[in-house]
């Protein structure tokens, strides 16, 4: 459970003292191309954004919507997780159904047909999903037993079947990854990451860049460890991986470009996990192109390619690979990226936004402003 954190002369003291008034269940945010999501803790959800002709749907049964300032989905309780792919929306009940909507061009919704669905449909085969993860065209759910079931395109070998390519068959129906148990955590990007409960972690996919952390650059299409990875509490992905360990520290593997990797990383890819430099006492990681951590004290620190503003710290498309904090944020609860968005909630509700189309009356943000208040316990 993520600590509350409130401003104070004690830093992480005053957080350690405020411990016993954490909320029940934080509030959880995703989107992709501009349109967006929360969860909030009661399990209603709010959206907000606008879609675009690559980009999902609110799940009302509109479609070509704008709202600039978030609204409740109607239809939609006792929510607990959500997830987004570029054209299709995941969504987890508390009596661990899987709902999803979107445009269904590769089996993502896990139905035979191709025809988008505007309003939410229950995923058939899955009945104790505790976390969804979404990419293009493919969808995973993560069972309470710590097992994970995948379902959609193959091309890029996500099914872990052993298969992968345009040929491959794609899964309308959910199917399991073989020899993957005692998963706690799943992302998915390019490729997909699995955290273990025992602090390793797995990955399979294209590999193009390393960022499976196995030492190689060959496509995986069955579960392989990352190297040298031990301890780990959180993990991300996003064209690069990124690896939160229990001591604080935070390592990646990938393409160095834009900074991606900071200025200490040598060569253009590293396939084995690379240590960040700068960063102590992390907790969580979130990325979407940049990567951003989250420290005990509640403060983030971010470094990359901040495009659309998607660093906070005032610039439009800045390169910056030393880790640095967004401008005038301070201590938060969470943090989560969308697309080239940030958001973050403050320890009284606050979601704070920065980035391209983050809503509200000025749509785009360099540095995080207040977008709206989430409800912190059920």
């Amino acid at each position: 459970m993520i600590r509350r954190f409130a401003v104070c002369l004690l830093g992480v003291a005053c957080a350690a003292a405020l411990h016993a008034q954490e909320p029940k269940r934080l509030p959880a945010i995703a989107g992709s191309m501009g349109v967006n999501y929360i969860v909030e803790a009661d399990g209603t959800v709010r959206g907000w954004g606008g879609t675009t002709p690559e980009s999902t749907f609110f799940g009302d049964g509109s479609e070509n919507a704008r709202h600039k300032e978030p609204f409740t989905i109607p239809g939609l309780t006792g929510i607990v997780d959500v997830a987004t792919g570029m054209g299709h929306t995941l969504m987890v009940t508390r009596d661990g159904r899987v709902l999803a909507w979107g445009r269904n061009n590769g089996c993502e919704l896990a139905v035979k047909d191709d025809r988008k669905r505007l309003t939410p449909i229950v995923v058939e085969g899955i009945g104790n999903a505790v976390q969804v993860a979404a990419s293009e065209v493919f969808s995973a759910a993560l069972l309470a037993d710590g097992t994970v079931r995948v379902w959609g395109s193959n091309q890029s070998g996500l099914l872990a079947n052993g298969q992968s390519g345009f040929r491959a068959e794609c899964a309308t129906r959910p199917v399991p990854v073989e020899g993957l148990s005692g998963v706690k955590k799943i992302v998915v990007d390019n490729s997909m990451l699995a955290l273990k409960h025992d602090g390793t972690v797995w990955g399979w996919g294209p590999n193009k860049f390393g960022e499976l952390c196995d030492g190689t650059t060959e496509p995986r299409t069955r579960p392989v460890q990352m190297k040298g990875i031990a301890n780990a509490v959180d993990i991300d992905t996003s064209g690069n991986s990124a690896i939160v360990l229990a001591d604080g520290t935070v390592w990646m593997c990938g393409v160095n470009n834009n900074g991606a990797l900071s200025t200490a990383a040598k060569g253009s890819k590293h396939s084995t996990p690379f240590k960040i430099p700068g960063v102590a006492n992390a907790v969580a990681v979130r990325m979407a192109g940049t990567t951003i951590v989250r420290l005990k004290d509640g403060t983030l620190r971010g470094w990359g390619y901040g495009m659309h503003g998607s660093l906070g710290d005032g610039y439009v498309d800045r390169v910056w690979p030393q880790p640095h904090p967004p401008v005038g944020l301070g201590p938060v609860l969470a943090h989560f990226y969308a697309s080239n968005e940030g958001y973050a909630i403050r320890a009284d509700g606050t979601v704070m936004a920065w980035g391209f189309f983050v809503g509200g009356p000025k749509e785009w943000a360099l540095t995080p402003v207040p977008l709206f208040k989430a409800r912190l316990a059920d």
